[in-house]
């Protein structure tokens, strides 16, 4: 089942070998799934703050069959927000795999959210790509802290607060990933959104984005927007300040 989104943009500069040209949507494909998170009550924060940014044409889709070549090559990012399902037995899995892959190799853009990290445990080549297997977590309210500020993603970003779930990894032997925010808290003292590049693709991962306090902290939308910006090919924004609430 598909949904698509289309929404008005702006023109924009740069871009990687499957990225869309200046002054082209950026055709995104939603992947969601999974029965632990709710990516339904997710989907709709994140969804109108794609609309506003007016640059992005959003597909979304439950249906891991749009991970084929034919299917995937319409697309310049892959976005994942899936828990704990895996690709299809047989030939059809391996298809699937290979053009998600493929995708990403040859140029293309993934970004994951959280959970996106603790699902297709039994791909080798998956867990290559993201760059590491999630393995536990604890949770709370805590300090988000960004240390690297010279990343186009996170250059001038502050510091921030969030109350999520603190996402630990076992990283892949291949990985060679750029830590952007990390977390201290007690004993727990992890990278928390990390890129690296994946041939001659662009992998950007947010391990913050558990439930909906998470997704509608305005510090997070900001990483997670602009994340999906680089992931493209193109200069990162900012979304629009949150609309003020009334009482």
């Amino acid at each position: 089942m598909k949904r698509q989104w289309m929404v008005l943009g702006a023109v924009l500069l740069g871009f990687v070998a499957a990225s869309a040209g200046a002054g082209e949507k950026i055709k995104v494909l939603f992947l969601r799934g999974g029965g632990i998170h709710d990516w339904k009550t997710s989907t709709a924060i994140l969804m109108p703050i794609f609309e506003k940014m007016g640059d992005f044409e959003v597909t979304l889709t439950e249906g891991l069959d749009d991970l084929k070549a034919d299917s995937i090559s319409k697309f310049n990012l892959v976005l994942f927000h899936t828990t704990s399902i895996n690709f299809a037995a047989g030939e059809q899995g391996k298809e699937q795999e290979k053009g998600l892959c493929d995708f990403v190799r040859n140029g293309g853009g993934w970004a994951g959210i959280h959970s996106a990290s603790d699902t297709f445990h039994a791909s080798e080549a998956y867990c290559e790509l993201v760059g590491g297997t999630f393995i536990g977590h604890g949770g709370g309210k805590f300090t988000v802290y960004v240390i690297d500020q010279d990343h186009p993603i996170t250059k001038g970003l502050s510091d921030f607060e969030i109350q999520d779930e603190t996402y630990a990894h076992r990283y892949h032997k291949n990985a060679v990933i750029r830590s952007l925010i990390r977390m201290d808290k007690g004993n727990e003292r992890q990278a928390m959104g990390w890129v690296q590049e994946y041939g001659k693709g662009r992998v950007f991962y947010s391990g913050l984005g558990h439930g909906k306090e998470a997704w509608s902290n305005p510090s997070w939308q900001r990483f997670f927007i602009r994340g999906c910006y680089w992931a493209a090919g193109r200069d990162p924004k900012d979304p629009p300040a949150p609309e003020p609430t009334t009482k």
